[in-house]
């Protein structure tokens, strides 16, 4: 039986072997081969990225009833389609970074060009962005989560 199985599998991969290469991989062209999207330009940040995202920091402690943990939401980053963006802290922490500016984005991070600075954000999925704290001047944590908000 697995004989018969290996042979039709490499039956199956050798005719389609000029259209396709095995694996699914695309076959040489006059190109260079196939690329994905990101290496021929048609990845669109603003498509992917625009809207509100929400910052938020990790928070540990103890209580009555042992370690808790949550997260503290700290403020807004507002991503404009027309490339210009906002980051607004919300009112329990207004004393947080205020700024404004344009921002572009490729399929890995977001830089926020900002008038105090650029500023750079990791993609971790279509819904998360990973930063660094300090660069919205919120000290004791290393890294803020945005999450998308709409």
């Amino acid at each position: 039986m697995k004989k018969e199985v290996l042979i039709v599998g490499a039956l199956a991969c050798a005719l389609s072997l000029p259209l396709m290469g095995c694996n699914s991989t695309p076959a040489a062209s006059g190109n260079g081969g196939g690329s994905s999207q990101g290496e021929t330009g048609d990845f669109d940040a603003v498509e992917a990225y625009w809207g509100q995202w929400r910052g938020s920091v990790e928070i540990t402690g103890e209580s009555i009833y042992g370690s808790t943990s949550g997260n503290e939401q700290m403020l807004d980053i507002n991503l404009a389609q027309d490339g210009t963006c906002t980051v607004e802290p919300l009112e329990a922490h207004a004393d947080l970074l205020t700024d404004e500016g344009t921002w572009e984005g490729t399929e890995s991070e977001i830089v926020l060009h900002l008038s105090s600075g650029d500023i750079t954000l990791t993609v971790v999925d279509s819904n998360a962005l990973e930063g660094n704290a300090a660069d919205f001047d919120i000290a004791d944590f290393e890294k803020i989560n945005f999450a998308f908000y709409g």
